[in-house]
C-alpha cells in the first residue's frame, strides 16, 4: 500500500502524522462588554467633531460618550459612571 498523498490541504485540516500536536493558544483577557452602535452624522457635523477631537487630542468616541452622559444628566438618569461601574 501506498502512502496517503501529503498536500498542503491536509497540513492545515489536520497536522500532518510526523508533526507534533499544535498548541492551543493562550485565551486573550477579556474586555469589558460593550454593544456597538452605528451613528449617521452630517458631513459637516462629522468634520466638526473629528477637529474637535483633533484639536483636544481626543477620540471621536470621547467626546460622544461625553454627550451622552450631558444628556442623561440633564434629563435626571444615571451618569455614564454609574452605568459603566
Amino acid at each position: 500500500m501506498s502512502k496517503p498523498r501529503r498536500t498542503v490541504l491536509s497540513g492545515l485540516v489536520r497536522p500532518l502524522p510526523d508533526e507534533p500536536e499544535a498548541e492551543v493558544p493562550k485565551l486573550l483577557p477579556k474586555r469589558p462588554r460593550t454593544v456597538q452602535q452605528t451613528v449617521y452624522l452630517p458631513p459637516a457635523v462629522h468634520d466638526q467633531l473629528r477637529e474637535l477631537a483633533f484639536s483636544e487630542r481626543v477620540k471621536m468616541h470621547a467626546l460622544l460618550m461625553e454627550g451622552l452622559d450631558l444628556v442623561f444628566k440633564a434629563r435626571g438618569l444615571k451618569p455614564l459612571a454609574d452605568l459603566t461601574g
